[in-house]
C-alpha cells in the first residue's frame, strides 16, 4: 500500500486533491506501524522506511517523520540474520534467505539508503519529489544515526 502513497504523495506535490488527503493519511497510518512479519521492500518493513524516507525528504512533518523512520530502522533488527558473517534478510513468506530488490537484502539496502543518505540514494523515479531536481548538496554527509544493527 505504502507503494501507492509514494505515487499519491507525487502527485499531491503537484495538485493537492481532497479524494486523495484521507487515503494518504491512512497510507502513513500503516507505515508507522510498529509490527511487519517481512523485511521486503515490496511487502515489509523496507517498504515502510522508503515512503517514511521520501516523506521526511519532501519536508512534510520533519520531526515527527524523522521520529517515525528512525523507528522503522531501528526494528529492521528484528528481521537481520547472520549468513556467511553478514547481515541477510529472509524473503518473501521467510522461508529462505532474499537477495532480490523486492523481497530480500537489495531492497532492505535501498531503503536503508534511502533513510540515511537521501540525495544519493535511491532508484531513478523513486526520489521523493523534493530531491527530484536537485542533486547532494555541496559536501553534505550521510546521516547514519539512524542505523545500528547487529547480527
Amino acid at each position: 500500500c505504502v507503494g501507492i502513497g509514494m505515487v499519491i504523495d507525487d502527485f499531491r506535490n503537484h495538485r493537492d486533491d481532497d479524494e486523495l488527503r484521507p487515503a494518504a493519511a491512512e497510507i502513513a497510518k500503516a507505515a508507522r506501524s510498529p509490527f511487519y512479519i517481512e523485511s521486503g521492500l515490496f511487502s515489509g518493513r523496507a517498504g515502510m522506511i522508503l515512503h517514511l524516507a521520501r516523506r521526511c525528504a519532501a519536508g512534510a512533518d520533519p520531526h515527527r517523520d524523522r521520529a517515525r523512520l528512525a523507528g522503522q530502522v531501528e526494528r529492521l533488527a528484528w528481521h537481520a540474520l547472520s549468513y556467511q558473517g553478514h547481515v541477510a534478510f529472509p524473503g518473501e513468506s521467510l522461508l529462505r534467505l532474499s537477495m532480490d530488490l523486492a523481497t530480500g537484502s537489495a531492497g532492505v539496502l535501498l531503503a536503508l539508503v534511502a533513510a540515511l543518505d537521501p540525495d544519493r540514494g535511491c532508484l531513478p523515479f523513486l526520489e521523493p519529489q523534493a530531491t527530484l531536481t536537485s542533486g547532494p548538496s555541496p559536501g553534505s554527509k550521510p546521516d547514519r544515526s539512524l542505523v545500528h544493527i547487529e547480527r
